[in-house]
């Protein structure tokens, strides 16, 4: 695994960081801690809840002590999966108790990162604002961050609330979004990607042409040259998947602090924490270019 620094913290992150659905695993403990013994055995030292869920965080602090608190960086979502993040989402009283039984059932010490979407990030009450504010000063609290969109970062960035910006990246995002990005880390602000992977690309029946498909017991395609210029290479470059590949790419990208994955097993996990130590084909960032550059007519 490799590492990056995280700002001037003078911590070091591990590239990839491991997200965790608290919906597919809230009762599947099993492959729960399975998923973060295998990120650790793998060098990855970042990890994501999309919950405050405390049966699941203690589930999970479990395995984290085999190592010391201190080497790992844990983020949680504010908010629990399918919430509308308005403005009720996080109001005092609600956000307080949550936060509380994070830090005194969990055992996790304190929290690395409270994530914050929108649109109720740009507008968080000052009662919550100073709670958030007095956990920072007590060190239970390290970090407050936004997860948001291209449309919304420019006014989130210019407002300075925020330390961590957590958005998309991937081989379709807009040269505004890359600007977004540069601007935020200009604000001393450290950028985590959250989905690398667009679902348009998942099937090859969706990107690779008729005739340059194989059959169903391999054989020669009638035209290799089919899907020339298009997509299709992220399902025909030998050795690699289309979401390695997609992964490449993103970690190609020297802003990104880290870049969270989402995987269905242990096995899955090591095959996209090897990705790192590994070169992608010289011909794939011209691929990503003109597959870009010929999909924007369309």
């Amino acid at each position: 695994m490799r590492y990056r620094p995280f700002g001037r913290s003078g911590l070091a992150l591990s590239t990839i960081g491991l997200r965790l659905n608290s919906e597919k695993l809230r009762k599947n403990h099993g492959l729960l801690q399975k998923l973060i013994l295998t990120a650790l055995e793998n060098g990855i030292n970042t990890f994501h809840f999309d919950s405050t869920d405390t049966g699941l965080l203690k589930a999970a602090n479990e395995v984290f002590g085999v190592v010391e608190r201190k080497l790992l960086f844990i983020a949680l979502s504010a908010h629990e999966p399918g919430v509308t993040t308005d403005v009720s989402a996080y109001t005092f009283g609600p956000l307080r108790e949550r936060l509380k039984a994070v830090i005194r059932e969990a055992g996790l010490h304190w929290i690395d990162l409270l994530l914050f979407g929108q649109p109720g990030a740009a507008v968080l009450p000052d009662d919550s604002v100073d709670f958030l504010r007095n956990l920072q000063k007590s060190r239970m609290l390290r970090y407050i961050g936004v997860q948001a969109e291209t449309e919304d970062l420019g006014d989130l960035i210019r407002g300075g609330q925020f330390n961590v910006l957590a958005t998309s990246y991937d081989i379709d995002s807009s040269w505004d979004k890359r600007r977004q990005i540069d601007f935020a880390i200009q604000r001393e602000m450290n950028v985590f990607a959250t989905a690398f992977f667009p679902d348009a690309y998942r099937k090859a029946s969706d990107v690779v042409p008729p005739d340059a498909r194989r059959g169903w017991f391999g054989g020669k395609v009638r035209n290799p040259l089919a899907g020339a210029g298009t997509h299709a290479f992220l399902h025909q470059t030998h050795g690699w998947t289309p979401e390695e590949l997609c992964l490449g790419h993103c970690l190609s990208q020297p802003s990104l602090a880290c870049i969270f994955v989402e995987p269905e097993d242990p096995a899955h996990l090591e095959a996209l924490a090897d990705v790192p130590e590994r070169h992608m084909p010289p011909s794939v960032p011209a691929q990503i270019e003109m597959a870009r550059f010929n999909a924007k007519p369309a």
